[in-house]
């Protein structure tokens, strides 16, 4: 071979490198320096995902799928993630596709930027992921949702559109047109707008915390209408009445105007005596309130019914309440009632007053016995 044949055969191999480097670097991205962390996503379904699919991180290429393989429930799909790429472990995996043609690629779109971040070895669950619906199952939807549209009640529903909005195009326009003038105007006080809606809803939430209230005052006017409309006859008879007795006023006023205003002033005076000794009053009305009840018990069919001890002597108080004198009723005696006092100059007689030794208890009433009891008439004693 001549020179020249060997120069072409050297141009030859070195166009076939330039290109085989080409396919495998920058089509296949083949690196041969690259260590890729290998990451598990688990899937429902692949999705239509094929070995050496793309694998993204928001959309920005950052890897290959390894290979894919069946497991319960579902494929678990093994990707090559370039070194160095930091992908947080709170993210979401979706798959989907990159045109119409159906190049499906696997996407990483984590919730946040902070760490920690996914390594060799880590597993994305299957809660995590989302795949889109097959081309084929949309195809299948459609055809089921076209199926159930019936062509004679939508060729009903355009000719009913037809008839409504038939001719009426110059009032489309007008309505559009004055659509487009009134948001013109909203525009321009927008800002007044904005503050009459923040207002609003002040005013709306104010009666809105009033809500009771209002309901309360709601049914107060309702019970006070009902009283007006029972009470009608009156009302209406006051309301005739009203005007004359106004007018006898006006000319009572007119004629004693300066008698009254005289009168007043003496008025004004004489309460403030009352006031100055307020005090003093504040003891007598209660105590004025008392003499009535006693007032009542001697004082018997407009005569006074009392009785004086000209002699009074100590007499022993048995702890129950006296009978008036004026009361002509005859009660059986207390059987468990004995004197209260101590004065050596009641000389107490009876069982209860005997010295008693040290201890005897005896005096007394039995325990358990009622005070109020009274002896039995003989007509009330058992087996009379």
């Amino acid at each position: 071979m001549n020179l020249r044949s060997v120069m072409t055969v050297l141009a030859m191999l070195a166009l076939f490198l330039v290109g085989l480097t080409y396919v495998l670097f920058g089509v296949v991205q083949i690196d041969p320096f690259n260590s890729p962390m290998k990451i598990t996503v688990n899937l429902a379904r692949s999705g239509g995902l094929l070995d050496h699919s793309q694998v993204t991180y928001r959309g920005y290429p950052v890897g290959r799928v390894n290979n894919i393989q069946l497991r319960p429930g579902g494929v678990r799909v093994v990707v090559n993630v370039d070194e160095g790429t930091r992908i947080p472990t709170d993210t979401d995996v979706s798959v989907s596709n990159l045109s119409a043609a159906g190049e499906q690629f696997i996407d990483f779109r984590p919730r946040s930027d902070r760490g920690p971040y996914l390594a060799d070895g880590s597993v994305v669950d299957q809660r995590d992921t989302h795949t889109s619906v097959p081309f084929a199952q949309v195809v299948t939807n459609l055809s089921g949702l076209v199926g159930s549209v019936d062509p004679g009640k939508v060729s009903v529903v355009i000719g009913e559109m037809q008839k409504a909005f038939g001719g009426s195009a110059q009032d489309i326009q007008r309505i559009l047109d004055g659509g487009d003038v009134l948001l013109g105007g909203l525009q321009s006080v927008l800002p007044q707008t904005v503050d009459l809606l923040h207002n609003g809803r002040t005013v709306l939430t104010t009666v809105s915390d009033l809500r009771p209230d209002l309901i309360a005052g709601g049914n107060a006017a309702r019970d006070l209408t009902g009283r007006l409309r029972d009470d009608d006859p009156t009302v209406r008879h006051l309301l005739d009445t009203v005007p004359d007795t106004l007018d006898l006023v006006r000319e009572v006023g007119d004629a004693n105007g300066e008698t009254i205003g005289r009168l007043i002033d003496d008025v004004a005076t004489v309460s403030e005596v009352p006031g100055d000794r307020l005090p003093a009053l504040s003891q007598l009305l209660p105590n004025l309130a008392k003499l009535g009840p006693t007032a009542q018990a001697v004082i018997r069919d407009g005569k006074l019914q009392v009785i004086a001890d000209a002699y009074p002597r100590p007499n022993c108080d048995y702890g129950g309440k006296r009978p008036l004198p004026t009361v002509r009723a005859v009660q059986e005696p207390h059987i468990y009632r004995y004197c209260t006092r101590t004065e050596p100059d009641l000389q107490q007689r009876g069982a209860a007053s005997v010295p008693r030794p040290k201890g005897d208890d005896t005096a007394g009433p039995p325990k358990g016995a009622d005070p109020n009891a009274r002896a039995q008439r003989p007509s009330d004693a058992p087996g009379s």
